[in-house]
């Protein structure tokens, strides 16, 4: 099986790493100091319980190079998308399935419309991981909790799909192949809305944000709110989400941020537009107010381009 990663930042880099270090057949695709790092010295994975370097990893900058895959990890950010999915063609048989591992909701989609006729599989990362620097990726909490959900829209199943899945239960972190990837999307959407909208508008961890009586009820708001969307959209969320939101929230380690506010603080796209502009537009088409969502989307709006002071 011939594995490629499309975006090798703290998802890409993450699962990617822990599938290289395994032995298995994969090439990452990166650019910048990054790649020139990853191809001079490879790919170092440092957690809470110690770093892990993966050596003489293949990387490019040139789908091209590697050659027809049957798993595309398509880790790449929102903004990204259509522009990342023209580049991995060359590498897209048939029989190749795209494992599209980003936030929000519409990334199989907007795919779709690029690669057409491809298998396509939505997923859902539950993993806090970040590019620290060029060739390092840094994570939060065990390896073990770090969970990749995927499944296509039409429930296909697919003999590569269930071995891919058992090779990255044998790498290090849980894998499971869903019935319904729709729930899961919008399940972790529920989770990402809160931490996301709080640790980059307040500019604070997960920890402190909890801690802020005010705050923690703008999150339960977002919470509340993207629920109902999901809910007027005929998505069968768990009838207890909030409160096992709130409760799965309140297990995270106190020093998490979200990756847009990593990005915002870097002064770096973030995807605020496909994440709570999403949201807000979906509650308008299904009639459900959202006025906490459009209170995020409003003040981060204006940094989605990034390089503002």
């Amino acid at each position: 099986m011939r594995i490629a990663v499309m975006g090798t930042g703290g998802l890409g880099g993450f699962y990617g790493g822990n599938l290289a270090k395994e032995g298995n057949d994969i090439s990452f695709i990166a650019r910048g100091d990054h790649l020139k790092v990853l191809q001079r010295s490879g790919l170092r994975l440092v957690g809470p319980e110690g770093s892990t370097h993966i050596k003489n990893i293949v990387a490019t900058h040139l789908p091209e190079d590697i050659g027809l895959v049957d798993i595309i990890l398509f880790c790449v950010k929102l903004y990204d998308v259509e522009e990342a999915a023209k580049l991995i063609k060359p590498i897209v048989s048939k029989h190749t399935v795209i494992i599209s591992v980003l936030n929000g909701i519409n990334g199989p989609e907007r795919l779709s419309k690029v690669l057409k006729k491809s298998i396509i599989f939505g997923g859902a990362a539950r993993v806090s991981a970040k590019l620290s620097e060029p060739g390092i990726v840094t994570f939060l909490g065990k390896r073990e909790n770090h969970k990749l959900i995927f499944g296509h829209p039409d429930n296909i199943n697919l003999a590569i799909v269930q071995e891919f899945c058992n090779t990255c239960n044998k790498s290090g972190f849980p894998a499971e192949i869903t019935d319904n990837i729709n729930i899961e999307l919008w399940d972790k959407l529920v989770q990402l809305t809160h931490v996301a909208g709080l640790t980059t508008l307040a500019r604070c961890s997960i920890g402190s944000v909890l801690k802020d009586s005010a705050l923690f009820k703008i999150g339960k708001d977002l919470l509340i709110e993207v629920e109902s969307v999901a809910r007027a959209k005929g998505i069968a969320l768990d009838p207890d989400i909030i409160q096992k939101k709130i409760k799965l929230i309140c297990s995270f380690p106190e020093g998490l941020y979200a990756s847009m506010y990593h990005d915002l603080v870097s002064r770096k796209k973030i995807e605020v537009e496909d994440i709570f502009g999403y949201l807000s537009r979906q509650g308008r088409e299904v009639s459900v107010k959202t006025p906490t969502i459009d209170f995020v989307y409003a003040f981060l709006k204006p940094y989605k381009n990034g390089d503002k002071e």
